[in-house]
């Protein structure tokens, strides 16, 4: 199953907020694709294992299990198969605040084409313009952490370590 890419799957006020964001990118003339929404765990699972070798892959399980006291995402982890490719997130199932529908990601868009990488000035310019757009919003906006994730916007203080041990998603 893929992410979702409607606003209906997010918590409602990561919605009302994600509608600001869009609302306010088309006054400012930015154009923004929303990509994701919400993720399943099995989802979350696939993207982990992208890139990973299979003993990176069970100690991500060790620590679900473990430390995180969920066996039933460990057995997830480990039961959706092989995955090849690169690296895309360093989140686990039940890590991501995809996976509990308060977190979204965006691309803004220049000349009908999705700017993914930072190459000139045009596309630093509607990259900071699309944070600030986020952190108008009320939320928090990936392209300020220090391992950057320009796409990712999510609800300002959401914990996604308190969210796993309610079994939350």
């Amino acid at each position: 199953m893929m992410a979702s890419r409607s606003l209906d799957t997010l918590q409602p006020k990561v919605r009302a907020a994600a509608e600001n964001v869009l609302e306010n990118a088309e006054i400012s003339n930015l154009s923004l694709l929303i990509y994701c929404t919400r993720r399943s765990m099995e989802e979350q699972a696939r993207l982990y294992r992208k890139g990973r070798s299979l003993d990176e892959i069970k100690r991500k399980a060790d620590e679900l299990r473990d430390r995180w006291e969920r066996p039933d995402l460990a057995d997830l982890l480990m039961d959706v198969g092989p995955q090849y490719g690169v690296v895309v997130t360093h989140a686990g199932p039940g890590q991501s605040m995809h996976n509990y529908g308060l977190a979204f990601d965006a691309v803004p868009m220049l000349h009908g084409k999705p700017v993914w990488q930072i190459t000139d000035r045009p596309s630093e310019e509607v990259w900071h313009l699309y944070g600030r757009i986020v952190n108008e919003a009320g939320l928090e906006w990936g392209g300020d952490w220090k391992h950057s994730d320009r796409p990712h916007a999510q609800e300002r203080g959401a914990r996604w370590r308190e969210l796993i041990l309610r079994g939350a998603g």
